[in-house]
């Protein structure tokens, strides 16, 4: 069977107010879950710059009942760190104490704004370090999905085996897919994905903004009906961790490495 995991995550203040409530509709239309990752804290970098330009707004506390409301349809909810765009391309660069209090910062908060703790947690920009990975030990995630890979697995690195399941993206995020797209080339590009998918679990990693462009949105949603009637199963990551035989799977390293067509480097399970 082909099953489709949704990894839905929101980085600004337009793709968590205005991308999140309509993929929250055409989820329920379609009878999909799906799992949703929230930034929280400020969009942007939280440099001076940015802040200029007004772009360092809260993108949960703007509209708390959105959170609450994809919670409520019984979709899958977790984090996506606190200030994702500054994780995403400066985690490398942050002090081990801010990585902690980030982490601990969006447990806290998300806790508070939908009145249950996340199943799970993405790293921005797919990027970890040692580091993040003992603090996501520490708050006891039931899973994360903050790699690239083609299977779940235990990640390690520095010798050291992390106790949080790991279940990372199988494709190319879909943004990085549609770049550019014209309606036409979007319709065609997701029908290559759609022939892409292989039997097994299949995660597809977007960021929800995909649902505020009108000419690729509507053939994303014509991509997820195919789909439907061709019977994938779609499935959140969080029932899928519930699935897992943990004593089945491996423990893999994860390395830095440019790959699923992301610009930079991320971090990737490996297979060596």
């Amino acid at each position: 069977m082909k099953i489709v995991a949704l990894k839905i995550y929101t980085d600004t203040l337009k793709s968590y107010r205005d991308g999140v409530p309509r993929l929250l509709d055409t989820l329920d239309e379609l009878a999909i879950e799906g799992s949703f990752f929230f930034g929280m804290g400020s969009e942007g970098t939280g440099s001076a710059l940015s802040k200029m330009f007004g772009q360092g707004k809260e993108i949960v506390a703007s509209a708390p009942g959105i959170l609450r409301d994809a919670s409520r349809r019984g979709q899958d909810c977790g984090v996506y760190g606190w200030n994702p765009q500054e994780w995403g391309q400066r985690l490398q660069k942050m002090k081990d104490t801010t990585v902690e209090a980030d982490i601990k910062r969006a447990v806290e908060y998300f806790t508070r704004r939908a009145g249950a703790r996340p199943n799970g947690f993405a790293a921005p920009g797919f990027r970890v370090s040692y580091f993040s990975l003992r603090v996501i030990d520490e708050a006891h995630f039931k899973y994360c999905s903050d790699t690239f890979g083609l299977h779940p697995f235990f990640p390690r690195m520095s010798w050291k085996t992390f106790e949080t399941l790991q279940i990372p993206s199988s494709l190319s995020p879909l943004e990085a897919v549609l770049a550019k797209a014209r309606e036409p080339e979007a319709k065609s590009l997701l029908d290559d994905l759609h022939d892409s998918i292989r039997e097994g679990l299949n995660v597809l990693p977007m960021n929800a903004a995909i649902a505020t462009l009108p000419h690729i949105y509507g053939p994303f949603c014509e991509f997820l009906l195919r789909s439907v009637q061709e019977g994938v199963k779609f499935i959140s990551l969080n029932r899928v961790a519930e699935r897992l035989d943990p004593g089945t799977l491996p423990s893999c390293e994860v390395v830095s490495s440019r790959a699923f067509g992301m610009a930079g480097e991320v971090s990737v399970q490996s297979f060596e």
